[in-house]
């Protein structure tokens, strides 16, 4: 039996858990299934709405936010509530790139090999400069059960670390950042949290925590499916 593959936020939640019966219990309480529906529409037109130009080129002329909210609209494919919580958290980043002076270049940065899924990305295509800067964002666009701790944000920098400044001279010294986007009164508004230069952990720890998680995971979902009186739930990566 495969092994479900755990979305990207969710991995980086497990693997900031003590090992042992704390990230037991958090995964036995785990509903697999990722959700009805996602943010990738918003995801997927994010270089559009940081207009972020090819490095070497000049800077692109900004898109009428009324093409990008078409864009992002016809990408939903799973009903009302996708379409407004992606339009939603696309216009607050799209205010906020423009109110806050950002200008940003694209920047492949491909994925980090797991071996389950094919691996994991707590980035985007996308470098963000401010005051000369370079930040390597993650759009953490969920409202709750996001990076919203320190503990988790930690996973999060040091995955940017190992595979992003490590393995890229020209950001080296890029500031690594999580862009959160939590509700107050229905509102979405955007939070920033960047790397204070703290302790990251190395390659060596964050595999030996996610090889644990995925390990524990993995013997739990045998049990599951083991079991005929569970319900099996099944996943949108198909495992």
């Amino acid at each position: 039996m495969k092994t479900r593959r755990l979305p990207d936020t969710d991995l980086a939640i497990f693997a900031s858990l003590d090992q042992g019966e704390p990230l037991e219990r958090a995964l036995r309480a785990y509903k697999a299934g990722g959700g009805a529906w996602s943010y990738d529409p918003v995801k997927q037109s994010s270089g559009d709405i940081l207009a972020a130009r090819a490095p070497f080129y000049e800077p692109v002329a900004p898109i009428a936010w009324s093409k990008i909210e078409r864009q992002i609209r016809q990408a939903c494919l799973k009903g009302a509530k996708q379409i407004e919580s992606n339009v939603q958290v696309g216009k607050v980043l799209y205010d906020s790139g423009r109110s806050l002076h950002w200008s940003a270049v694209s920047f492949p940065m491909g994925y980090l090999p797991t071996g389950v899924g094919g691996g994991v990305r707590y980035w985007h295509d996308i470098v963000i400069v401010v005051d000369g800067r370079a930040i390597i964002p993650f759009f953490d666009f969920r409202r709750g059960r996001g990076v919203a701790s320190a503990a988790v944000r930690k996973i999060v920098f040091s995955m940017q670390n190992i595979w992003i400044r490590d393995r890229h001279a020209d950001l080296a010294n890029a500031r690594l950042g999580v862009f959160r986007f939590p509700t107050v009164e229905k509102e979405r508004y955007l939070n920033i949290h960047l790397h204070d230069d703290g302790d990251l952990l190395s390659f060596e720890e964050l595999d030996a925590r996610v090889r644990v998680v995925y390990e524990t995971w993995s013997r739990i979902c045998a049990e599951r499916s083991a079991s005929p009186g569970l319900p099996r739930t099944a996943t949108p990566f198909g495992f």
